[in-house]
C-alpha cells in the first residue's frame, strides 16, 4: 500500500512541475502575441495616416500612392 502512495506523490509532484512549465510557456506566448499585436497596430496606424490626404498634411507628410 505505501509503495502506490509513493508513486501516487510522484506523480503529483510531475504533474505540478508539468502545470509550472505550461504556465510559463502560456505566459510567453501571451506576452508574444501582445507584442505582435502591437506592433501590427502601429504599422496599421502608420500606413492609415500615409494614406489619408487630412492626416498626413496635418503631420507634414506626403501620402504614400497606393
Amino acid at each position: 500500500m505505501s509503495e502506490v502512495k509513493i508513486k501516487a506523490n510522484g506523480l503529483r509532484n510531475e504533474l505540478k512541475e508539468i502545470r509550472k512549465s505550461i504556465d510559463k510557456l502560456t505566459n510567453a506566448m501571451i506576452e508574444i502575441h501582445v507584442a505582435q499585436t502591437h506592433t501590427q497596430n502601429e504599422v496599421h496606424s502608420n500606413n492609415t495616416c500615409c494614406n489619408d490626404d487630412k492626416l498626413c498634411k496635418c503631420k507634414g507628410k506626403k501620402p504614400d500612392k497606393v
